[in-house]
């Protein structure tokens, strides 16, 4: 059997590398994973704030871990860097929204 992707860990930061927010995202979905450069905005787990925050930036990296499920099948977890721009960054709360990727 072939590895199946698992989930995708979104961190997204500021042009500093500073951590804003984190997004787990499990199973596959179908989706192809965003490329190098795609936009994507998602809600996310924002440091500094209880609630999730949406945020947008573009992918600027993308790591794949091979790791086996609890029965030993094969499995990938993909984790997303995504910049988020300076005025982005320090967006309010607002309401929560899908995934959505760009078609890049």
């Amino acid at each position: 059997r072939g590895a199946r992707p698992s989930g995708v860990l979104v961190e997204f930061r500021d042009t500093r590398c500073k951590l804003l927010g984190q997004g787990v995202y499990p199973g596959g979905r179908g989706r192809p994973v965003p490329a190098l450069g795609d936009t994507l905005a998602s809600p996310a787990s924002a440091t500094a704030h209880a609630d999730s925050v949406p945020m947008r930036g573009r992918v600027v990296a993308r790591h794949f871990q091979l790791q086996a499920e609890e029965d030993g099948t094969p499995c990938v977890w993909v984790r997303l860097v995504v910049a988020v721009p300076s005025k982005s960054a320090s967006r309010a709360e607002g309401a929560r929204r899908k995934v959505c990727f760009s078609l890049n």
